[in-house]
């Protein structure tokens, strides 16, 4: 494993089974596409940096967060879907196809060929159902604005469920107990930290 290990990973108030879960998302997230075809693996990865810029929360860190999607879209899920959207592994490869389809429409290039101002116009108006009807893409406007929800929150929940972020943004509610009994929280504040509780001091970074 290449990236060092975030500290709370070694507290005695993680369990070994939620320890072991945590390991294998890092390990997960260095590793390889498995699912989605090249192509739209290759969008997906500047996708995930158009919606979540990560270095002003991480600095020169830099997680894989379409690995950790396209790892995935082949498991159980959550079990429920749109109706009026294929499986997730197709919906996938439809909604990320479509985003090359409407940015020809609207700007005669590519999605990857685009200022980030421009794809963050393609973004924006697939989110709120102002895409271009009539545009010869595999999903239709009403399909994208419900595919663009899911793309947003699986990028934003890849993100919280790895170990660096959430030691970075202090997030400590794996800290419930270790293997023996569970120990919890009793700070009633919501400033107030556990003493068992990382105090690392988080500083995020302005954009560049």
């Amino acid at each position: 494993m290449n990236r060092p290990l975030p500290t709370f990973l070694q507290s005695d108030h993680i369990s070994s089974r939620t320890r072991t879960a945590l390991l294998t998302r890092m390990e997960q997230e260095q590793g390889q596409r498995e699912h989605l075809s090249p192509e739209a693996f290759q969008l997906l990865e500047l996708v995930c940096d158009d919606i979540l810029p990560q270095r002003p929360l991480l600095g020169d860190v830099h997680l894989n967060l379409a690995v950790m999607i396209d790892h995935a879209l082949a498991g159980p899920g959550d079990g429920w879907r749109f109706a009026d959207l294929p499986a997730d592994l197709a919906a996938w490869e439809d909604g990320l196809a479509s985003l090359n389809s409407y940015a020809q429409a609207l700007f005669q290039q590519n999605y990857a060929a685009l200022s980030p101002e421009q794809r963050g116009t393609i973004l924006d108006k697939a989110f709120d159902g102002s895409l271009p009807d009539g545009t010869q893409a595999p999903f239709s406007t009403a399909q994208m604005t419900l595919w663009s929800g899911d793309l947003r929150n699986q990028i934003v929940a890849a993100f919280l469920a790895h170990p660096i972020a959430q030691e970075q943004l202090g997030i400590s509610s794996n800290l419930t107990g270790g293997d023996k009994e569970i120990q919890g929280f009793s700070a009633k504040s919501l400033t107030e930290k556990e003493a068992f509780e990382p105090k690392n001091e988080r500083r995020f970074l302005e954009p560049s």
